[in-house]
């Protein structure tokens, strides 16, 4: 019943009935990590389906030296749909960013699911082509915009989606040194140190000791993102 219960706050199973969440809940299991450890690794085989219930995740690809952070997951968040829908390995890393849990759904039980309760393939359709449009609006960003622009994209899209109101502004809940906002926007720490020392020197942002930062001017922002 737990678990279910679990369940049911994902916005991926959100729509079902209690015996269908009852159904799939009989399939998982519960993981636990620590804060930088591995949850998923790149190339490694596709095998089972992971829901995040608490803490944060990032989902990056590392080549040499250089990290690029594809996604940041919150609670509420599925990862590793596609490599068990075709079979392929894990094309990046996932990596818990604090105490985080998880519940894993193995590839096989998946697949039952989707054919017992139609009604998550739908959803799972939904999501993923959110996802995509999502991906098509920050391919066309990244061809589009100039660093600055870029940033200010980034600050909206996670304040919103990992923001909590305080005075005045949105506290993004992300530790977020500028090596990685440098991995999340694709430039060099230094153009990234530039842009947001403007954006701190105008008021747009205020960044404390521990790297997090709020979001004080959201149309300035939204403008310099157009």
């Amino acid at each position: 019943m737990m678990l279910a219960k679990a369940l049911g706050a994902v916005p991926l199973f959100s729509g079902l009935t209690d015996e269908q969440l009852e159904y799939v809940a009989k399939h998982l299991k519960r993981q636990s990590y620590a804060e930088r450890d591995v949850i998923v690794r790149r190339d490694s085989p596709g095998d089972a389906l992971f829901i995040l219930t608490s803490g944060k995740a990032k989902c990056a690809y590392l080549d040499s030296e250089d990290e690029t952070i594809i996604a940041i997951y919150r609670p509420g968040d599925f990862f590793g749909e596609l490599s068990v829908l075709d079979g392929e390995e894990r094309s990046a890393d996932v990596v818990a960013l604090e105490p985080t849990e998880v519940l894993v759904l193995p590839a096989d039980d998946f697949h039952a699911c989707l054919h017992a309760v139609p009604a998550i393939a739908v959803e799972l359709l939904k999501q993923l082509a959110g996802r995509l449009r999502r991906a098509t609006s920050w391919i066309r960003s990244l061809s589009s915009q100039d660093v600055y622009g870029r940033i200010a994209s980034q600050l909206l899209h996670l304040s919103k989606t990992h923001g909590t109101d305080v005075a005045g502004g949105r506290l993004i809940g992300l530790r977020l040194t500028q090596n990685d906002m440098a991995s999340l926007v694709g430039a060099s720490r230094e153009s990234v140190n530039k842009a947001m020392g403007y954006f701190k020197q105008k008021g747009y942002i205020a960044v404390d000791t521990t790297y997090h930062i709020t979001v004080y001017n959201h149309d300035a922002l939204a403008k310099r993102a157009q």
